[in-house]
């Protein structure tokens, strides 16, 4: 099997039509890059990603493995390692490139592991350092950054419960601050997204999406914003639009988005289609993800836009753009494409 690579889409100028399987991609929608092996994991203002290279090891020929990066244009930066610490996920990138996620060590069975889990920021002048955790916290993960940079979220681990988190820089050094925001019954959610200016937060709490927003005076606003395991969120913009996903009975998941005025309203799958999941949305409320087919079916995972109430499939790459990950202001898409070897069958359906 080959890895698969990260595809970079311009659809600044995209005027979408209603969902078509197989169409062309409509005029103003080009391939920015294409680069073989990437997994995006965000994506900032000026195009830079972070994610994932799969990479041959130079101690084991023939076996790959993931490795975390930060691609700024054409140059590859591989993210280092926390001392202590033997793996680095990265989550997002701030527009300066300031990269965050979380560091982790191996579980080892009957054995107490000091900060399994820590938030990290990295930057090319200061390296790579963990945020730590509150008192009585026992772990902690970033999940998101605001585009300058200041604000940093995700999540607190205390011992039998999780609540959200940010982490403020703290004066003009390289210090940060981090509060937990407020929650009725803890955490219910594995993602803390926040918006671009970093004045609002989306998670659960408990089993309520809410929106949670800056007052200005170092506190934060809670509301829910709709029914209990209606809305997992995945992405905020300046605005409030939140996007994520929700389970049906089924265990099928569905793209859903919530706006002040629209409220919250699940994604009409295109035809042939059973599954969904939006992974993020800009200011202009366009909003990136996936949409698949029954499991075992002829209809593949297919990345898709949607903006002004219609959905669209992108065709763009050989043979399928499988999921759409991350979108820029500037309308760029960051997605991973499956390439032909990943592929089995005359259906043309991704391997397991």
């Amino acid at each position: 099997m080959r890895p698969a690579t990260l595809l970079l889409l311009s659809a600044a100028a995209l005027t979408l039509p209603g969902p078509a399987r197989g169409q062309r991609p409509p005029a103003g929608f080009e391939v920015v890059a294409r680069i073989p092996g990437v997994i995006a994991t965000g994506i900032n203002a000026g195009g830079d990603v972070v994610g994932f290279l799969w990479e041959e090891e130079a101690e084991r020929p023939g076996v790959v493995a993931q490795v975390p990066v930060y691609l700024e244009g054409e140059a590859v930066t591989r993210l280092p390692l926390l001392e202590g610490y033997t793996s680095t996920f990265p989550a997002a990138v701030s527009d300066g490139g300031l990269v965050v996620g979380r560091v982790s060590k191996p579980l080892i069975p009957g054995v107490e592991v000091d900060l399994q889990n820590q938030a990290f920021a990295w930057d090319a002048e200061g390296g790579i350092r963990g945020l730590g955790v509150l008192e009585g916290g026992i772990a902690s993960l970033a999940t998101g950054v605001s585009a300058d940079g200041a604000r940093i979220s995700g999540i607190m681990l205390f011992e039998g419960h999780m609540e959200p988190c940010v982490w403020d820089r703290d004066g003009d050094g390289d210090g940060w601050r981090a509060t937990t925001l407020p929650t009725e019954r803890g955490l219910g959610s594995n993602v803390v997204a926040i918006s671009g200016d970093g004045r609002r937060v989306s998670a659960v709490d408990g089993a309520l999406p809410c929106l949670w927003t800056a007052d200005g005076s170092g506190g934060w606003a809670r509301e829910a914003i709709a029914g209990p395991g209606s809305l997992l969120p995945r992405g905020v913009n300046d605005s409030g639009m939140v996007v994520g996903l929700r389970f049906d009975d089924g265990g099928r998941a569905h793209a859903v988005v919530w706006t002040r005025d629209g409220g919250h309203r699940q994604l009409e799958e295109p035809e042939g289609y059973v599954k969904s999941e939006a992974a993020a949305v800009n200011d202009s409320g366009m909003v990136v993800g996936m949409v698949d087919g029954p499991s075992g079916s002829d209809i593949y995972p297919r990345a898709f836009i949607y903006q002004n109430e219609k959905m669209t499939l992108i065709p763009e790459g050989s043979p399928v753009f499988a999921t759409a990950t991350a979108v820029n202001d500037n309308g760029q898409v960051a997605g991973v494409v499956e390439e032909a070897d990943e592929v089995e069958g005359p259906a043309g359906r991704p391997a397991p």
